[in-house]
């Protein structure tokens, strides 16, 4: 498993499953040398790629030390700032997307969207979650993820982050939980990733993922939310339709950037202003 852990006071993902350096969060006070110390990192571990999240106020510097924008998400910090996703490679095959990939997910970005879903019978129920279920959330990730680039199939890290600024929401059939999404809340910046859609496979086909979307979304409004946004696996046409039918708007391709199911995979941003 990759490991989190605090540079100055930046929040550093890095490790061999992603064989990357990932800047998750940076404070402005460790700006330049953040930088350097990426790089002195990625070249110690033999990494073959570095990938910040930053403000766009930023952005030249990175540029100017070899990263280019793979995507970006308008209105991130607070509604007034851009996040530029900006990513350096050490492997120029690392840089290459799977082609059919692309060309099937192209095909869909040239769809027809549907915002139409049927409700849900009375069977199932939609709630958000509480560290009560984390047991049994636990075992739906597991058979639907092989690995994950965050220890989701630990009780006390679900626990954890239910603490902090995210919650869980999950849909239950005949009281047995199917269903799995998170928003990983920033709540000073009123921003929120919309990440970890888990659905048993016997449920799939009953646009589950989107009215755990949704639902997210009304909560967050509520809340004072002003933008949302998500990295969805390359490969998940369907996950990529989801966002897609809820007006969420593309903004780039993360190239062979996240450790997920087993192997290294291309991830899409998409997002939402309100």
């Amino acid at each position: 498993m990759d490991k989190s852990e605090i540079i100055g006071q930046s929040t550093i993902q890095h490790g061999p499953e992603s064989n990357r350096v990932y800047l998750m969060h940076m404070w402005p006070s460790d700006f330049p040398e953040i930088i350097e110390k990426m790089d002195d990192l990625a070249k110690t571990n033999g990494y073959t790629k570095l990938f910040a999240k930053v403000p766009s106020r930023y952005g030249a510097a990175f540029r100017m030390s070899g990263y280019e924008t793979e995507a970006i998400v308008p209105g991130f910090f607070n509604g007034t700032e851009d996040a530029l996703f900006l990513v350096k490679y050490f492997d120029i095959k690392r840089r290459t997307p799977n082609a059919e990939e692309m060309d099937v997910f192209q095909n869909l970005l040239l769809s027809e969207t549907n915002s139409e879903i049927p409700k849900l019978d009375k069977t199932h129920v939609l709630r958000l979650l509480t560290p009560e279920d984390t047991e049994e959330m636990t075992n739906v990730f597991a058979q639907v993820f092989d690995s994950y680039p965050f220890p989701i199939f630990d009780t006390e890290f679900l626990k954890k982050e239910m603490s902090e600024e995210t919650r869980y929401f999950g849909v239950f059939q005949d009281g047995k939980l199917v269903g799995i999404s998170s928003a990983e809340c920033d709540d000073s910046l009123k921003n929120a990733e919309m990440t970890d859609f888990a659905v048993l496979p016997s449920q799939r086909g009953k646009k589950i993922a989107i009215h755990l979307l949704r639902t997210m979304e009304e909560h967050l409004i509520n809340k004072g939310f002003k933008s949302f946004y998500t990295i969805a696996r390359l490969k998940s046409p369907s996950m990529n339709k989801t966002f897609m039918n809820n007006d969420y708007r593309y903004t780039g391709t993360l190239v062979n950037n996240t450790q997920i199911a087993g192997q290294i995979e291309s991830m899409n941003v998409w997002y939402k202003t309100v």
